[in-house]
C-alpha cells in the first residue's frame, strides 16, 4: 500500500471513529435526557397530580383538602357535637418531657395562650414526639401515646398531643369504690373503641376532681362526676371526635368505628 493510500485509510478510519464517538455521545445524552423527564414525571405525579392509573391521588389536593376539613373541625362550636366547645389555643411544642415547671391551668376569664383553658386540655401547647421517656413512677412512656388504655398517669403537656393526631383522651381520678367499679365499665369501652380503630387514649388523671371522668378531643371537652357516667355518653363523643380533627392525616379515609 502506498503512502498516500495509508494516509486516506488513517483519514477513513479516524472519521469513523469520530462518527461513533459522535453517535455514542448523541445516545448517552439522550438516555440522561430521558432519566431525567421521567423523573421531572414522577415528581410531579407525587407532588402536582400527574395521574398514573386510574385510583391514582393528587397529593395537593389530598393535603389542601385535609387541612381545609381540619380547619373547619377545628372552628365548629355547633351545638350538635358532644361536649362543649374551646377554641383553639394553638399547636405549638414545648422544650422536650420534662417541662419544668409545667404548663398551668388558666386562671377564669384569663385564656391566654401559656396556658390551659379546659380541664383535660383541648388544645394548646404540648410536648414533641419523643420516642420514650421515663417517668417520675417507674414508667416509660412514647409521646403521644398510642392508643390504649394505660394505667398510669401521663403527662398533662402530652394531651394536647394525643388530640393533634385524631384523638381523643379519657381520664379519671377516683377515691371511692363507686368510681373504680365505674372505671371499669370504662375501660371496656374504650377497649372495645379502640379494636373498631377508634383513637382513644384512657389513663388515671390526677388534675381532675376526686370521683369524676374528663373527656377530651381538639376544642371540645365532657368532665362531669362519675357517679353520671352512661357508657352511652362517652361513646358517644369518642364516634364524635376520634378521627374528627385529624390535620396530619392519622385516620383511614373510612374509618372502620
Amino acid at each position: 500500500m502506498g503512502a498516500a493510500s495509508r494516509v486516506n485509510a488513517r483519514a477513513a478510519l479516524y472519521s469513523e471513529v469520530r462518527l461513533t464517538r459522535s453517535f455514542s455521545e448523541v445516545l448517552l445524552i439522550i438516555v440522561v435526557a430521558t432519566l431525567l423527564a421521567l423523573n421531572m414525571l414522577l415528581y410531579a405525579g407525587r407532588y402536582a397530580g400527574v395521574i398514573v392509573g386510574e385510583h391514582a391521588i393528587n397529593g395537593r389536593n389530598a393535603a389542601a383538602s385535609s387541612a381545609t376539613a381540619a380547619t373547619r373541625a377545628e372552628q365548629d362550636a355547633s351545638d350538635a357535637l358532644p361536649g362543649r366547645f374551646v377554641a383553639s389555643q394553638g399547636r405549638n411544642h414545648t422544650l422536650p418531657y420534662p417541662v419544668k415547671p409545667g404548663v398551668p391551668f388558666c386562671a377564669p376569664n384569663a385564656i391566654a395562650s401559656d396556658c390551659y383553658a379546659s380541664n383535660p386540655p383541648s388544645s394548646g401547647l404540648h410536648l414533641p414526639v419523643e420516642p420514650l421517656v421515663p417517668l417520675p413512677d417507674g414508667h416509660r412512656l412514647k409521646i403521644p401515646p398510642d392508643p390504649g388504655v394505660y394505667d398510669f398517669a401521663i403527662p398533662r403537656e402530652a394531651i394536647p398531643h394525643i388530640e393533634e393526631h385524631a384523638g381523643v383522651y379519657v381520664g379519671y381520678n377516683c377515691a371511692a369504690d363507686d368510681c373504680r367499679a365505674t372505671v371499669e365499665r370504662l375501660k371496656n369501652v374504650v377497649t372495645q373503641e379502640v379494636s373498631l380503630g377508634a383513637r382513644v387514649v384512657l389513663s388515671p388523671d390526677p388534675d381532675l376532681d376526686p370521683d369524676s371522668i374528663g373527656i377530651a378531643a381538639w376544642t371540645r371537652v365532657d368532665d362531669f362526676p362519675a357517679s353520671d357516667y352512661t357508657d352511652a355518653r362517652v361513646r358517644k363523643f369518642i364516634k364524635a371526635h376520634s378521627c374528627r380533627f385529624d390535620p396530619e392525616t392519622f385516620c383511614p379515609t373510612t374509618p372502620v368505628n
